[in-house]
């Protein structure tokens, strides 16, 4: 590990160390060392989310604690808080395995490895195999990230076991990965893409499996998540493709709906509707002024809007659902069915938004 006096080790895993299939040695790394790990979006199910020493829960303490972390195949942006303070401790240091060198020449690490994330992790694994270098339960620092996990673990499913309606993102998310993970092997592969709606499910969907999730990624963009989903169910015709969708980001290519139906695919589209760009109209009445006056805000869009009749005006199957109930049916049923389906969730525009909530119920 380059430095086995680091009283905080952290191992993060990028898409990159996905792709390049190295979920094996990096188990094995994880199992000798006893390391806490942390998953980029999409490096989540290199080893499952839910692994006793997975520091997802635990995700602010583990960046700002750690000293020395190795960074398989991440790079250190936006999604890493570029590796700087407050968020990063100030002396951390950084060891970077990457295919690129040009992306370690960039981020100037402690230690530098250029290479396949594979080969490289099997080597580490086994220069250290017969090295006392072991993680155990009692660790001061894996006790700490264990006992935040489990305290974040049970505030959030104490948010997550209420049936909230009208629904806010929490309620349908946890329908949703209680669906996926009734499903067992393999899993199916989950799309994600939106505002509230991605980082919600970054934190509720579990993933077991590697290669199994696709979201906006680096550069944070949109529009792609039905282009994704097209093309995992294409690629892996054995396995469900879920695409779970803010209504702003299924805008950008929502009629490739029909394209999913005209080859037929195993592609269900979830979508989170909140009338708009992280809610509906949330303008107060001082607000709306002037000539546009009588106008709704740009990121707000129809109340209400049936993307499930646009999905049945192609062939597919359609399900609007507003209560736990009705989306447990619609979930259950079209996870069966493995046909082009799209769910309407109808969720709460001021949900997420406790100032524009109490402003709409005044």
């Amino acid at each position: 590990m380059g430095d086995q006096e680091a009283e905080r080790p952290l191992i993060v895993l990028g898409k990159g160390a996905a792709y390049a299939r190295a979920e094996d040695p990096i188990r094995q790394l994880v199992q000798l060392t006893g390391i806490p790990f942390l998953p980029t979006p999409m490096g989540k199910g290199i080893i499952p989310d839910t692994h006793q020493r997975s520091a997802v829960a635990a995700r602010s303490l583990a960046l700002k604690e750690s000293d020395v972390v190795l960074v398989v195949g991440a790079r250190l942006n936006w999604l890493l808080h570029y590796g700087a303070h407050p968020n990063w401790s100030k002396d951390v240091k950084f060891i970077l395995i990457d295919i690129s060198s040009e992306e370690i020449a960039l981020r100037k690490p402690a230690i530098g490895l250029v290479g396949d994330a594979r080969r490289l992790v099997s080597q580490i694994n086994k220069k250290i195999k017969d090295t006392p270098f072991s993680l155990g339960d009692k660790h001061p620092w894996v006790e700490k990230l264990q006992k935040k996990t489990e305290d974040n673990v049970k505030r959030m499913a104490a948010s997550l076991n209420k049936d909230v309606v009208p629904f806010n993102f929490l309620t349908p998310m946890r329908i949703i990965r209680d669906a996926m993970a009734d499903l067992g092997l393999p899993a199916p592969i989950l799309v994600s893409e939106g505002a509230n709606t991605m980082d919600v499910g970054r934190s509720v969907l579990q993933q077991i499996e590697p290669r199994t999730r696709l979201d906006a990624g680096t550069w944070g963009t949109m529009g792609v998540g039905l282009g994704y989903a097209i093309a995992a169910a294409v690629v892996s015709p054995e396995r469900l493709v879920v695409a779970v969708e803010g209504d702003s980001g299924f805008g950008f290519s929502g009629l490739e709906v029909e394209t999913i139906v005209r080859y037929k695919l195993p592609v269900i589209v979830i979508v989170f509707n909140n009338d708009g760009i992280y809610g509906g109209d949330r303008r107060s009445p001082e607000d709306i002024e002037g000539p546009l006056k009588d106008f709704p805000a740009p990121t707000s869009f129809v109340p209400c809007a049936r993307y499930d009749i646009v999905m049945e005006a192609f062939g597919g199957k359609g399900y609007f659902a507003t209560t736990p109930q009705e989306l447990q049916s619609a979930v259950k049923e079209a996870f069966a069915l493995r046909q082009p389906a799209l769910i309407n969730i109808r969720i709460d525009p001021y949900a997420g938004s406790e100032s524009g909530r109490m402003q709409h119920k005044n």
